[in-house]
């Protein structure tokens, strides 16, 4: 009997979960129409930016997450953010945008994050913002390469949109008259287009292309250029990029003062001859017409092409308002007989809910029941296991107790331990302390060196007790009758004890050279440093150190009123008629096996007319970690710092390079990264 009672309730059970499931799997395809219809609707509505477009991205919004789909998600934000930026509300759009952004990252949608990305930087390169521009295309471009690479099947569309999407970056550099970067970004995207046959977007590089020629003052090779895509646009019936580059050609021109070029060309948009009558080019061909007639001294045409060009603004400004007074109009119409249909469909599906929710409201109460029944039994089950568990944990922590009494006698035998460690310690420290005062004695004294150079600015700051980086002064030297001195900084491979040993070896070899062999020139004393420390660490052979170091050497000339500047990797920067210079160090370090043989370089600067001041650094102040976003300070902000302090007195330059590295730490509670080394200096 008990047997026949468990089969006609395990088929009760399996009866009622194929129901559960059957209307599972209809919800689940009505849920998918739902999602399909409201994202047709955001579609249609985002051409004309009507406020409808909201209403049915909120409704996708309120499905997926009720659903927990991140694709829908994501395109509904992407909806929202689409709409507040073409309504002109930036801050909402770009907090949607990144919202759908984040979203889409989390799953690797890469063609979600490649299309959301462009349109961000599309909208940052609108508003001028150009290095979020690049960055947001950048991204684009990345996901796009990811997306083909996972792709099978690689689709035309996804290769166009590659191109475009590098055509974008040359522009936005283009504009930033960033030339080098515009054209390698174009020539990229111009052999992409002849690969796969896009004549289109091949005449856009083109037209850019002969943009960045115009920036670098090449104009006739702008204007050979630039003739190609104005030829495709015309032969295609593309007038308004046939328009945009022909007066980009006229302003060519007028640039290389062909006047009547220019105006043959700004006459027939003018007058529409074969290139669309239409009111906005006609102003447009106005207003370079009235450059030419300016450039020409023709003031009389050049006043009537002026009005003429503000009387056509005028026009468009008065047609562009009645045009969106109509579509507001338009949109008003449309949305009240939406809403209509949409109010209609909605109770009709609430009138279905609830009959349906009737339903299984029956079914659950019924499962509802036997799911009591089954649960009072478990339970019961689950009691009787319960005393069972507990009469084994009593006996585990009878167990436990001998084990912790074990463990207490252990640790008095581990104390010991700890206390010859705390020991061990102790001398490592004595030693390391010891070695900070033999490298402090090894450095020169500032006195001593302002004594020679005058005053001086030094910000040096170990990462540890002792440091890998160090400074040098030799002194006044008299070589030919003639009075100079040696001035050097060096940053050795590594830091702490390791390259505080590197530092002493160099410090020596240096005293060598100068002091004892006499040769005075940087790139000689940079030759023998090399040479020299090759064959202390014995680095041509197999069980060789391979460090070296990193250094900044100025011979400074007092009869002859110049400075001699030459540099192992290190660059450096010096200051003359308030103009900042930056040098690069030359591609080639001091020690270790570098297959560079070129001769190292002397940078002699006059200051025997016009006082120059000189910063010789290490890359431990450029490398620090911290700020808003935890990235490196870099040599750029390092160099913006520079400009900023160089006519301030030396104390006040040391005090700000100190506040600046502290409150750059701060801001993320870094460390300090690297050994820190600025010298400065003014001759002249």
């Amino acid at each position: 009997m008990l047997a026949h009672k468990k089969y006609y309730i395990l088929l009760f059970l399996s009866l009622l979960l194929l129901s559960s499931n059957a209307y599972s799997n209809e919800t689940n395809i009505h849920t998918q129409k739902k999602l399909e219809e409201y994202k047709s609707k955001c579609r249609y509505f985002a051409r004309t930016t009507s406020d409808s477009t909201l209403i049915y991205a909120n409704k996708i919004l309120l499905i997926a997450q009720e659903i927990k789909s991140i694709e829908w998600e994501s395109m509904a934000y992407q909806y929202m953010g689409s709409y507040h930026l073409r309504k002109g509300h930036m801050d909402v759009g770009f907090d949607y945008e990144i919202k759908a952004l984040s979203l889409s990252e989390s799953i690797n949608d890469w063609s979600d994050i490649a299309n959301i990305s462009n349109n961000l930087g599309v909208f940052y390169f609108r508003s001028k913002e150009y290095e979020k521009c690049i960055r947001f295309y950048r991204k684009a471009i990345y996901s796009m390469n990811n997306l083909i690479e996972d792709s099978e099947n690689i689709t035309i569309r996804q290769r166009s949109n590659l191109v475009s999407m590098i055509f974008n970056m040359g522009e936005v550099f283009s504009v930033m008259n960033q030339n080098d970067s515009a054209l390698y970004y174009l020539d990229q995207a111009y052999l992409e287009s002849i690969k796969h046959n896009f004549e289109e977007q091949e005449a856009y590089v083109i037209a850019i292309r002969s943009r960045v020629f115009f920036n670098q003052n090449k104009l006739q090779l702008a204007i050979n250029e630039v003739k190609s895509p104005i030829q495709y646009f015309k032969t295609n019936n593309i007038m308004d990029g046939c328009n945009e580059y022909s007066l980009w050609l006229i302003e060519y021109y007028i640039r290389q003062k062909e006047f009547n070029k220019a105006t043959k060309i700004a006459l027939d948009i003018y007058n529409g001859e074969g290139l669309g009558n239409t009111k906005y080019w006609k102003k447009e061909a106005s207003r370079m017409l009235h450059l030419i007639e300016v450039e020409r001294k023709n003031w009389k045409n050049a006043y009537r092409y002026n009005n003429e060009y503000h009387f056509l603004e005028q026009q468009l400004e008065s047609t562009d308002i009645k045009e969106r007074i109509e579509r507001i109009k338009q949109n008003y119409l449309s949305k009240k007989k939406e809403a209509e249909i949409v109010l209609l469909k909605e109770k009709n599906e609430l009138d279905n809910k609830i009959l349906k929710q009737q339903t299984y409201f029956i079914y659950a109460m019924v499962f509802l029941f036997i799911a009591l029944a089954i649960g009072i039994y478990l339970l019961l089950k689950f009691y009787l296991r319960l005393r069972t568990a507990y009469a084994n944990i009593r006996e585990k922590n009878n167990e436990i107790e001998a084990q912790q009494e074990e463990i207490l006698a252990q640790k008095d035998h581990l104390q010991n331990y700890v206390h010859l460690l705390d020991d061990k310690n102790k001398q490592v420290e004595a030693g390391i302390s010891y070695a900070n005062r033999i490298q402090a004695a090894t450095l020169p004294v500032k006195n001593k060196m302002e004594a020679i150079l005058g005053n001086i600015t030094l910000f040096y700051q170990p990462c540890g007790m002792v440091s890998g980086d160090f400074y040098y002064c030799s002194g006044k030297l008299y070589k030919n009758n003639e009075r100079i001195c040696i001035v050097a900084t060096v940053d050795c491979t590594g830091h702490g004890v390791p390259g505080a040993f590197m530092s002493l070896i160099g410090n020596g070899i240096l005293n060598e050279i100068i002091k004892v062999k006499h040769i005075v020139q940087p790139s000689d004393i940079l030759e023998g440093l090399h040479q020299r420390l090759q064959t202390t660490l014995s680095q041509y052979e197999e069980y060789g150190v391979q460090d070296g170091m990193d250094i900044t050497i100025a011979c400074i000339n007092y009869s002859q009123q110049n400075v001699t500047v030459s540099s192992a990797k290190n660059s450096w920067v010096y200051f003359q008629n308030d103009q900042l210079n930056y040098i690069k160090g030359d591609r080639r370090s001091i020690g270790g096996m570098d297959l560079n043989t070129n001769r190292f370089v002397d940078h002699e600067i006059d200051v025997s007319r016009e006082k120059a001041t000189f910063y010789f650094y290490s890359d431990g102040y450029q490398d620090q970690l911290g700020g808003e976003k935890n990235r490196k300070y870099l040599v750029k902000n390092f160099r913006n710092l520079l400009s900023h302090i160089v006519h301030l007195s030396n104390w006040e330059q040391e005090q700000v390079l100190k506040t600046t590295h502290e409150k750059w730490k701060k801001q993320q509670n870094e460390p300090q990264t690297d050994d820190i080394l600025v010298l400065g200096f003014s001759v002249g």
